[in-house]
């Protein structure tokens, strides 16, 4: 026993904490669960982590509070999870197989999802590849690039990041938008090797057909002053049951700390809700 808890075989001890981890072939999946009732999994953006996205903004409180229990992941490179440095083991579909190993660490058959940023690219892969695990979703600071409209498709986006990532100091010289990855990097220790890697891998947009064939319940909510991704009413229009909503004066960044937003996404993950 450590700090007055079992440690579990899938555990590992870290900050004189018990931190649960999975094993996704070979890389350490930090994950965490509060509250309970329907199971809602909350995928982060890049650079940041689930602590740093949803935790200190609020949302597990919201949530929970509204009757759901928060699964909350690191996606690889990031967070407490662990940081492999080639390109190759990131992707949408690697980062997408985190969200599902940590649901099968819970023996969790079925959940509910929000991403954010690129974790929308990793919540719409998933809907699309293993629709029978999810019963709604949640598309956060996400635009129209998620099914190839230019210019906010990751192909065309991610140059941009990688710029930012290569920088020994806050480029100011670039867009604020871009540059305040630096800072959630700098701010935050994460590893600007693995980050490089992330931003090197590739993230396809989805068909409009393969995203018309998509039947879970998904709410996609855009700010209207996002730089980043854009806007999505054509990304809500094409799936096959999407809904949109979008936020006035909002960026890419502001979404994560409205209220508005938590409210909006909790009503629409209720079980019950979405399917109305």
């Amino acid at each position: 026993r450590v700090f007055g808890f079992t440690k579990h075989p899938a555990c590992h001890i870290t900050k004189e904490f018990l931190v649960p981890t999975v094993d996704n072939r070979g890389i350490q999946i930090h994950y965490e669960v509060h509250g309970s009732g329907h199971p809602v999994v909350l995928i982060h953006g890049a650079t940041v982590s689930f602590k740093h996205n949803y935790a200190d903004f609020g949302w597990i409180e919201s949530l929970t509070g509204a009757g759901l229990q928060v699964i909350g992941l690191d996606l690889r490179g990031h967070g407490e999870s662990g940081k492999p440095h080639d390109f190759e083991s990131y992707g949408t579909a690697n980062l997408a197989s985190d969200v599902i190993a940590v649901l099968d660490q819970l023996s969790l058959p079925r959940a509910s999802l929000v991403g954010y940023s690129i974790g929308t690219a990793v919540a719409l892969h998933l809907l699309q590849s293993a629709p029978d695990r999810f019963d709604s979703a949640a598309l956060i600071a996400t635009g129209d690039g998620l099914i190839g409209h230019l210019p906010y498709t990751f192909a065309n986006i991610l140059p941009a990041l990688q710029e930012v990532l290569i920088r020994t100091e806050y480029p100011k010289d670039l867009p604020k938008h871009l540059a305040m990855y630096w800072n959630f990097v700098a701010g935050t220790a994460g590893d600007w090797q693995a980050l490089r890697a992330l931003a090197q891998a590739s993230y396809p947009a989805l068909s409009k057909e393969d995203a018309s064939a998509i039947r879970v319940p998904t709410l996609v909510i855009s700010g209207q002053d996002d730089l980043v991704l854009g806007r999505g009413p054509a990304l809500a229009q094409a799936l096959g049951q999407g809904q949109y909503l979008e936020v006035p004066g909002a960026d890419h960044f502001s979404l994560s700390v409205d209220p508005g937003v938590k409210a909006a996404v909790a009503q629409f993950l209720l079980p019950g809700v979405a399917e109305q």
